[in-house]
């Protein structure tokens, strides 16, 4: 009893107050350098990203991030726009879906273009406000939004005799809708009652230049519109003044740059030019500001502020005083969405951002390495490290086991790079290692690596004469042929077996100095399909996808030790009465697969993602892009951290999800209740992370009553603050003990119920 009395004396004076993401959790990793549009509400200035949006807080210099994961219904944002009359922020996703967001950051979703069938050009490209109906410019036409009913009201289809006609942008002067369309300027009354009637809608001619050519904006300025004519592609963009439906001029004699964004503010008209830079006019046509050498996207006047937004493409979010001076608020992201590859080492996420065709061709690809650090992204290619001025397309990045100070980058273009400390500390190529060129091509493909159990490092070179190499741990280089062609990525198993992807869906496996093939042929593997990745898992099986669902072997010396060989395939029962069963994934394309702490499997395919058990019999989730914020059904790509949370790779960038496993430990490792205390809002479970491997975990009141008992994944434990009987727990203190299986590894810890 006093040893128990002890232990509980200790727990209560330890600090217990934990916080974490909290399991089962998304989190969107989105590139926030280009700013695509801006607009102000109120003391939030937002921020569009070709992704999702930040809107940065003036009040308090803030910074908040608003995506499919917290609220918004989709990703690709086209156009943002403010109207203060309704107090609402108008979304216009690439796809046509629309969100609207009110000042508490509410989200109304309107997916009727989105869910429409249209054969026209599906697109959405600006939005106009009027009495309470929104007027959607599209690609085909205008489509009204009636807001307070949240609904589309009307559709005006004005293209010669009733044909799609793309729509820029919209305005009304004098009572009169003028419409920027890709074949001139079309007006019509305000009051007409039939403008879903093309013959309703007028083009706008006068002997006015390029009367029926593209014309990008049109805005009311000072009792007038002026209407922006642009082919979209070159700096040849002229503003023309209309002041009724029959008068024209220029509003200035000279051309413009290729303008990007067009906008009215207060007794402003704001110029954006792609060429860097950002003009400002006054009614008299002055130039009362003026920015250059600026990436600018979209801008706008603050006039309580008295200050310019703009959304640039390299900076984020920059504000422009009128002095000329100027600072920028940044979006933290990783520098591109274009994911070749990812890997997790420790609780680091390293992304590749170049890789090559699927017909193996270069992409010239400059954007390098992005690093995720469990907190923020940081990146590493020419724009801050010089020495990668020349290195194209990263293919694979993996951190040195025994020291992650150490960080390797395959390149489809100049060798192996060694960065020590995120700087370029050699450059292994034909010149100083056993790399070499393509026989066809004077460049040096390094399309994947891996380290064995001495921390040698196996390397593929794609094409070269010796396509296999191995750098040492005392800094000595072996080259071994192991064929001819292109290969991609390698892997080395727990039996230190080299595993190499070979075009054409092929792949070797690679022992000492022998060389074995595994594909389709019945004796070389019977793998179901092409091989499109591999993974070992925690007890040293190695899984293969393929284009017809999975492979395993579960030993994988036995392929060196027969002739013929052939992988295992895991059985389905339908359960439906037939006494039938498929195999595992059959039918399924296998993009990619991971193992958590727990040895259970996840899953990329061309359909989301699927997480079942080792054995393959459960399904414990399917993820998709329409029941849960995944950004594409297309999973090209998944690594696990030891934290265990778990990003996917999608075609469309990475997000990830916190999983219920984690990396298991020989010890209790920083043991971590999360969250601590457990507030009355929070509707989740409770993670015990830092455990021991398979944990055993008993939860008791202070005063010893039996709660429940868990069982750890790996190195985490979940609890859904429960007792044994499912009934939720009083709020309170509550006691956790740890042990592993033999009872020698033992831990203590507490959790504040306060809900």
């Amino acid at each position: 009893m006093k040893k128990i009395t002890l232990v509980i004396a200790i727990l209560l004076i330890t600090n217990i107050f934990c916080v974490a993401q909290s399991i089962g959790e998304w989190t969107t990793h989105t590139p926030g350098m280009k700013v695509t549009s801006v607009d102000i509400m109120h003391n939030k200035v937002f921020a569009a990203t070709p992704y999702d949006i930040f809107y940065y807080n003036t009040d308090d210099n803030s910074i908040n991030h608003l995506s499919k994961v917290n609220g918004l219904s989709d990703i690709g944002i086209n156009i943002i726009k403010y109207d203060s009359s309704s107090d609402l922020l108008f979304v216009g996703y690439t796809d046509t879906n629309i969100d609207l967001i009110d000042n508490q950051d509410n989200v109304t979703n309107i997916p009727d273009i989105y869910n429409k069938y249209i054969l026209g050009n599906k697109t959405i490209n600006n939005a106009f406000f009027h009495n309470d109906l929104i007027y959607v410019c599209c690609g085909f036409g205008i489509v009204v939004i009636d807001i307070k009913r949240n609904e589309v009201k009307d559709t005006y289809i004005i293209g010669n005799n009733g044909s799609y006609l793309g729509v820029n942008d919209l305005t009304i002067c004098d009572n009169v809708f003028y419409a920027a369309t890709e074949n001139g300027i079309y007006y019509a009354s305000v009051d007409n009652q039939f403008l879903a009637d093309y013959s309703q809608w007028k083009r706008f001619v006068h002997h006015m230049p390029h009367q029926s050519d593209n014309f990008s904006n049109v805005e009311t300025f000072d009792g007038y519109v002026v209407a922006n004519y642009s082919d979209n592609e070159h700096d040849n963009n002229v503003l023309f003044a209309i002041t009724d439906t029959t008068a024209w001029s220029y509003f200035l004699n000279d051309e413009f740059d290729l303008i990007k964004d067009l906008r009215v503010c207060d007794d402003r008209l704001i110029v954006t030019e792609n060429t860097q830079k950002v003009t400002v006019f006054d009614t008299n046509k002055n130039v009362v500001f003026s920015k250059n050498h600026i990436t600018a996207q979209s801008t706008v006047y603050d006039n309580r502020r008295n200050c310019y937004w703009c959304g640039t493409i390299t900076s984020s979010l920059a504000k422009l005083y009128p002095d000329g001076t100027n600072e920028y608020i940044w979006f933290n992201g990783p520098f591109s969405d274009m994911v070749f590859s990812i890997t997790a080492d420790g609780n680091d996420l390293w992304m590749a951002s170049g890789g090559y065709t699927s017909t193996w061709a270069p992409t010239w690809k400059s954007n390098g390495i992005s690093h995720y650090n469990g907190d923020s992204w940081t990146y590493l290619n020419s724009w801050n490290v010089p020495a990668l001025d020349t290195i194209f397309d990263i293919t694979y990045v993996k951190a040195d086991p025994l020291n992650n100070s150490i960080v390797y980058a395959g390149s489809y273009s100049k060798g192996l790079v060694q960065f020590e400390n995120n700087k370029v500390k050699n450059v292994f190529n034909s010149s100083n290692s056993t790399l070499s060129m393509h026989l066809l091509i004077n460049y040096t493909y390094i399309t994947g690596f891996d380290f064995d159990s001495s921390n040698n490092l196996w390397i593929a070179n794609s094409g070269a004469d010796k396509m296999l190499s191995v750098y040492k741990t005392n800094g000595s280089w072996q080259a071994f042929n192991i064929g001819s062609g292109d290969i991609g990525r390698l892997m080395v198993d727990k039996n230190d077996i080299k595993w190499i992807f070979k075009r054409g869906g092929e792949l070797i496996a690679f022992d000492g100095n022998t060389t074995k093939t595994v594909n389709k042929n019945a004796n070389l593997g019977s793998l179901p399909g092409d091989a499109n990745c591999f993974v070992t898992d925690n007890k040293g099986t190695v899984w293969i996808g393929t284009t017809d669902g999975v492979a395993l072997f579960y030993d994988s010396q036995k392929i060196f030790k027969n002739n013929t060989y052939a992988c295992s395939r895991i059985l389905i029962p339908r359960n439906d009465g037939s006494g039938q069963a498929d195999y595992l994934l059959s039918g399924q394309s296998v993009l990619a697969i991971a193992v958590d702490g727990a040895n259970n499997m996840w899953f990329g395919t061309n359909n989301g993602v699927i997480h079942t058990s080792n054995d393959g019999q459960t399904t414990l989730h399917h993820f998709t892009m329409e029941n849960s914020p995944l950004f594409s059904n297309t999973v090209k790509d998944i690594a696990i951290d030891d934290d265990g949370n778990v990003f996917f790779a999608t075609d469309k960038g990475i997000i990830s999800y916190k999983g219920t496993a984690s990396k298991g430990y020989e010890t209790n490792t920083n043991v971590i209740v999360y969250p601590n205390p457990v507030r009355p809002e929070h509707q989740g479970i409770v993670g015990i992370k830092g455990l021991v491997t398979d944990a055993l975990v008993k939860i008791t009141t202070t005063n010893g009553t039996f709660v429940t008992h868990l069982k750890a994944e790996g190195g985490q434990a979940t609890w859904d603050c429960t007792d044994i009987n499912g009934k939720n727990v009083e709020p309170g203190i509550y006691l956790i003990f740890v042990s592993d299986e033999t009872g020698k590894e033992t831990y203590a810890t507490k959790v504040l119920i306060m809900k």
